[in-house]
């Protein structure tokens, strides 16, 4: 009796185990596409609107885009989201067109949040 309520409890265990590391991968991936979208906003605008931005500018964006993912991206996967944001923002603004409403999406979200941090 005691053997048979041990593995019961094992297994039970390690169903919690399995739920909470799944729920902690969609989480960091959750994390990983929130911190995706805001970069290929900053960059469909500067290919909508043909405007760069400047290191200081970046000085206040970046910490608000980290402020979304409660600073839970690392600086090894920052450098391949910013590459997925950088090409997710040309087929947004070149293929898809800044008329398109996926465009007009991220430059919402530039303009509500991110471009008065750029002034």
């Amino acid at each position: 009796m005691l053997k048979s309520s041990f593995i019961a409890l094992s297994a039970a265990g390690m169903l919690t185990g399995i739920t909470l590391g799944m729920s902690g991968t969609a989480s960091a991936q959750d994390m990983a596409a929130t911190w995706t979208k805001y970069q290929e906003a900053v960059r469909v605008a500067e290919l909508c609107r043909y405007m760069k931005h400047d290191a200081s500018q970046w000085a206040k964006m970046g910490p608000y885009i980290d402020a979304k993912v409660n600073h839970e991206i690392g600086g090894g996967q920052r450098l391949t989201l910013i590459e997925e944001a950088k090409s997710g923002a040309w087929k947004a603004a070149r293929v898809e067109g800044c008329e398109s409403e996926g465009t007009k999406t991220l430059l919402s979200l530039y303009d509500a949040e991110l471009a008065p941090l750029a002034q």
